[in-house]
């Protein structure tokens, strides 16, 4: 019990002493995910995992251009975007899932199936001041050379749809 005490003076002066004055703590946060609901031709959800038409959660891949080549994404070690996506349940009011994609790279490739992919090109931006805390933000979006989302003229969230022909 007499070591109690002097187990929170250590904790206590170890907080203290790892602070310096006058520093701000730096959270690097990109601002380039993007909501995207998937539909067919019909107007039928094709992300709803209860549906026998959806595309399943597990056999879709991310990949990113980088240097040329596609490479997929997937990190074990990440609890709920381990392929750096994921569905997002229906909320109230919401007709349609959605999921929330990460674009790392100006061409992404969503690879639905072994049959059906769509690529995405985002033109991203460095944002903030580069040497003390870069950050990156998504100006505009585009699929099939449409643009279907820009930050600077979207009225609506950060999303668009894409009608699937299957």
């Amino acid at each position: 019990m007499k070591k109690l005490p002097l187990f929170f003076l250590v904790i206590l002066a170890g907080f203290l002493s790892s602070c310096e004055e006058g520093t701000q703590p730096c959270y690097p946060i990109d601002n380039n995910r993007i909501n995207i609901q998937v539909l067919d031709q019909e107007g039928k959800d094709l992300l709803d995992q209860t549906k026998e038409l959806a595309f399943s959660s597990n056999q879709i891949k991310i990949f990113y251009e980088r240097n040329g080549s596609l490479e997929e994404f997937y990190n074990g070690q990440m609890t709920n975007m381990r392929r750096n996506f994921r569905i997002i349940p229906l909320e109230a009011g919401e007709d349609f899932y959605s999921m929330e994609v990460i674009l790392d790279t100006e061409k992404t490739v969503i690879q639905w199936n072994a049959s059906e992919a769509d690529t995405l090109f985002a033109n991203i931006v460095p944002i903030g001041d580069p040497n003390y805390c870069p950050t990156r933000m998504i100006k505009e979006v585009y699929h099939e050379g449409e643009l279907k989302w820009g930050g600077s003229t979207s009225m609506t969230g950060r999303g668009f749809t894409i009608v699937k022909e299957l």
